[in-house]
């Protein structure tokens, strides 16, 4: 196991790592990459998120008594959000079509000065920041070539998930319309992803998540990747919304 946490904090973070559903290894195990991330929100309380990817899956969690969770099929490029709570599942599956950048849209992305932190498992973290128009939406501080697979994989989440973003942006009035979260969510949300493992990233909304753990080898049950079976499943529109 790798890790970024101080030796004072590793006990209680890895604890909280445990109680996570699903983490317990049992019969029918397989490989997978394993990242947690503290996310802070503004305005709401810290929580733990939780990344597992496969060679075919992604599976996102949080640290909460609810059980829900998203799963994305890499292969069918198909993304599934699960609510116990009504028993359902909602299906994501997105027509993938123009993802224009505005012409009003200066989009930046810039790596700054090199930063003085020690390198992660032997790869030296970096500060990209994305501006747009001159103003700061969001920075990050990544590890390049760490964790490949799982960062691909959620870079690859993204980009779906902008393509049912982007149907809905007609429908919002322009006075309500920000170029950050234009940005952040529909026109570039994997652009920072693409230079490494994210370590922290936060933005100018006082949002911020920051990397407790991971790991390239850690064994999972393969019922985490699996879709409750007796669950409605619900599509998602992708027509935009009037």
């Amino acid at each position: 196991m790798r890790s970024i946490v101080t030796k004072q904090a590793s006990s209680r973070v890895m604890s909280l790592i445990l109680l996570l559903p699903g983490f317990a290894a049992v019969a029918g195990d397989q490989q997978a990459d394993l990242l947690v991330y503290r996310v802070e929100e503004a305005g709401s309380e810290p929580y733990l998120s939780r990344i597992l990817v496969t060679p075919g899956f992604l599976r996102m969690d949080q640290d909460n008594e609810n059980g829900g969770f998203i799963l994305y099929d890499r292969e069918a490029q198909i993304i599934y959000s699960v609510d116990p709570d009504e028993r359902s599942i909602l299906v994501i599956e997105p027509e993938r079509g123009q993802r224009r950048l505005p012409e009003e849209m200066k989009l930046s992305i810039e790596k700054l000065s090199d930063i003085d932190a020690p390198a992660v498992s032997g790869s030296k973290p970096e500060h990209w920041r994305m501006t747009v128009n001159g103003t700061t939406c969001q920075q990050t501080v990544v590890a390049p070539g760490l964790m490949p697979q799982g960062v691909a994989a959620y870079r690859d989440y993204l980009d779906l998930l902008a393509y049912q973003h982007v149907t809905s942006l007609a429908a919002i009035p322009a006075e309500y319309r920000d170029g950050c979260d234009d940005a952040i969510h529909v026109f570039a949300p994997s652009a920072l992803l693409e230079k490494g493992l994210p370590l922290r990233t936060w933005d100018a909304n006082g949002n911020q998540q920051t990397l407790i753990d991971f790991s390239a080898d850690r064994a999972v049950s393969s019922d985490r990747f699996k879709l409750p079976a007796d669950y409605r499943q619900v599509p998602m529109s992708s027509t935009p919304t009037e």
